[in-house]
């Protein structure tokens, strides 16, 4: 029999296991007593007599130390390191992993002629060489190329790729000696996207550090990078590291994505220096602060609490490779349940075509990406692993998520009618705002059908970039999203609206034979004197029911309800029914039952809008960096470059509403070849204050009572009409 992870009790998600609380301590304690610049190691004689000399392997080390000889001492270490097996659950395993004799090389041979990138800005290197503090490069200090890099060394085998890593690497070491860490903070060094952020800085260092491990595992195997280089990059390396250890605890007591990124360079760099005689308490350092994070940073329900997907879903991954490294340490098997509520909880927010929803920064990628499956081999999760190879069986044992009887923390919830290619599927945003990268995405939606995504909450691009033809927009503010507006005021951070929760939420979620029943609402005070209740019926997995109801002290109010659609769907309307037609023929319908609202269709709208995102207070700014103000109107989704808005439709249903006011409409995917007439015939009548809506289904019908203040869902067998 499967088990459904409902996540952890909450005794253990507020408090961690001793040994975390005495590793954390140990370090902080050992931090406070240290001198400044204590990491320092003043010269590769004082480094080499920094490993284990208790193992034999290092007697030839020893004995040319002893005798004066460094270049021999350098010599005898190097071949050990050049020869010795790293755990491959911490670094790549080069030596065991294939190659193809047809690799692209292109991109990296782009980096040897001088083509350099950040992630965000690209730059030509001079001939005068590469450029530490004045290249618009913000983020060289991290080393992002280097990934590139190493993949054209290993599949071809040649020492120039090589080369020009140890050189870039050892060009850094130049630029930054390890003597300016002295006194820095890991919060400082950062100016803008087109400035070279100083090394210590939160974002390079994790990222440099693994970056190194990654490369140094396969240089090694290079005769044509020197001993001495290898032992130089190591020392710096080691430096570094112990640098980390006197910052990496206030990250992971904020529960930021740093803080995880800081304890994977910590496991990476461990793993590589784990020839010196620190590296062992480092370890269990780490080890506690991975017991931390997972229960800290994480919901009982398994979400990361940043509560952006494409962050949150990356911070998961990161955090299940830590886990299966330490797998066998008795903190990280005290949690062996938290960890796969993480993994289901991406299964489930994963639409039918494998990708999660983008709540909140930048573009979410597919559930591959973010599931570490020897974890789930370990955790004896199957069906993970069917869903992810495209088999039908074992099927994950749920459709609906958080699964009935399951605590729902995060506030995301999902509808589906199964796991094939081909469901119908919708995601729901219905709770806080999430600790960082905050979006005014409350009770927006993400809706896929017959292997097509219609409805998406619209994703942003990357931060910058220097490119020419960029057009950056991290889409934050209300209006963008699948969500509602009272008289030109979108969702902001209302009223009793919060960051994070500290207990289980109490949207209603219920289910039936025949269906799932979400609602939850939302306040526009003290903007506005209204409150919104989305409620949404999935009926026999096959169709919804949308109602959007608006109670508060305004006689009426301008209402616009918003739905962004990804940019291959075509838009037609048909007496106020829309009807998004993807390239393949599937087509949604949002047929409006009971509404006074009539629709537009928006693409690509570049004129300035008013948000009242983040704080309440009206502008035309959406959002500002380095800056650059990010001004436009609605219709917009992302291209594959990432630092491109590109338009996509918006529908958006507008008009006039007396309060209080439900507007009613039924969202119906149709398959390829399916015919208009082939949606349910959805009917209502008045009873007293409340309207009963009969929802037909595939042996009968569901009875939906609603009033403003009530919803009610009946099943029943009478065979309506169609």
């Amino acid at each position: 029999m499967m088990h459904v992870p409902s996540g952890c009790p909450r005794s253990l998600f507020v408090a961690a296991m001793a040994m975390s609380v005495l590793a954390t301590d140990l370090a902080a304690a050992d931090a406070a007593t240290r001198e400044p610049g204590w990491f320092i190691v003043p010269d590769t004689t004082a480094f080499l007599g920094l490993l284990d000399r208790a193992r034999p392997e290092f007697a030839p080390v020893g004995e040319a130390l002893d005798r004066g000889d460094l270049d021999a001492a350098v010599a005898a270490y190097a071949a050990w390191f050049r020869a010795r097996a790293f755990d491959a659950a911490a670094v790549t395993d080069w030596r065991g992993r294939s190659r193809d004799a047809t690799y692209n090389t292109s991109r990296a041979d782009g980096l040897l002629a001088g083509g350099f990138w950040d992630g965000y800005s690209v730059w030509t290197v001079p001939e005068t060489g590469f450029d530490w503090f004045g290249s618009p490069l913000s983020c060289c200090t991290r080393f992002p190329v280097l990934g590139t890099l190493r993949q054209a060394a290993h599949h071809t085998r040649d020492s120039k790729y090589a080369r020009f890593m140890v050189e870039h690497i050892l060009d850094y070491m130049r630029a930054y000696p390890i003597a300016e860490f002295v006194g820095t903070s890991t919060r400082s060094g950062w100016t803008n996207h087109t400035t070279v952020a100083k090394p210590w800085y939160w974002c390079m260092i994790p990222e440099r550090l693994s970056e190194l491990a990654e490369t140094l595992a396969l240089i090694r195997a290079f005769p044509e990078v020197t001993d001495r280089e290898l032992v130089d990059v190591l020392r710096r390396m080691y430096e570094e590291t112990g640098y980390l250890t006197t910052e990496i605890k206030a990250w992971v007591d904020r529960r930021h994505n740093g803080g995880g990124a800081m304890i994977e360079a910590m496991a990476k760099s461990c793993a590589v220096l784990a020839d010196f005689q620190a590296t062992d308490a480092w370890s269990d350092f780490t080890a506690g602060l991975v017991a931390q994070y997972l229960d800290e940073a994480f919901y009982p329900d398994g979400m990361c609490v940043e509560l952006t997907t494409a962050y949150s879903a990356g911070v998961s991954v990161t955090q299940q490779r830590l886990a299966y490294l330490f797998r066998e340490r008795p903190a990280i098997l005290a949690r062996r349940d938290k960890l796969a509520a993480m993994v289901t909880v991406l299964a489930a927010l994963s639409d039918p075509t494998g990708l999660l929803p983008s709540f909140g920064d930048l573009r979410a990628g597919q559930l591959s990406g973010y599931v570490h499956r020897p974890l789930t081999e370990w955790l004896e999760m199957p069906w993970i692993d069917a869903l992810l190879s495209r088999r039908d069986e074992p099927r994950p044992p749920f459709t609906a998520w958080p699964v009935p009887g399951q605590e729902p923390w995060c506030g995301y919830y999902t509808m589906r009618s199964d796991w094939s290619r081909q469901a119908r599927y919708l995601a729901i945003d219905g709770g806080p705002w999430g600790t960082t990268h905050q979006h005014g995405d409350r009770l927006s939606v993400a809706l896929t059908a017959f292997g097509q995504r219609f409805i998406i909450d619209p994703p942003g691009t990357r931060y910058a970039s220097n490119e020419p033809d960029a057009f950056i927009g991290l889409q934050p503010s209300g209006f963008l999203h699948n969500t509602i507006t009272i008289d030109g005021v979108d969702v902001f951070r209302s009223d009793g609206t919060v960051a994070e929760t500290k207990v289980p939420l109490t949207n209603t979620w219920e289910h039936g034979a025949r269906y799932s029943f979400f609602a939850s609402d939302y306040s526009f005070r003290p903007v506005k004197p209204v409150t919104w209740e989305r409620r949404i019926v999935f009926v026999d997995g096959a169709y919804w029911l949308l109602q959007d109801v608006l109670t508060g002290d305004l006689a009426e109010a301008a209402v616009e309800q918003n739905f962004q659609f990804e940019a291959d769907i075509t838009i037609a309307f048909d007496k106020g029914v829309t009807i998004a037609t993807a390239p393949g023929g599937a087509r949604l319908l949002i047929i409006p039952l009971d509404s006074a609202l009539a629709p537009i269709l928006t693409r690509g709208d570049t004129e300035p809008h008013t948000t009242y995102w983040p704080g309440g207070k009206p502008t035309t700014v959406l959002r500002h960096e380095d800056g650059h103000d990010q001004k436009h109107g609605r219709g917009w989704s992302v291209g594959r470059r990432g630092d491109q808005l590109i338009p996509a439709p918006a529908v958006t249903y507008t008009g006039r509403c007396t309060l209080p006011g439900i507007l009613t409409m039924a969202l119906v995917p149709l398959a390829p070849g399916q015919d208009l007439t082939a949606a349910p015939r959805i009917v209502s009548q008045q009873d007293g204050e409340q309207t009963l809506w009969t929802l037909p289904t595939g042996d009968g019908a569901l009875e939906f009572a609603a009033s403003p203040g009530r919803a009610v869902v009946s099943e029943r067998l009478a065979r309506p009409g169609r």
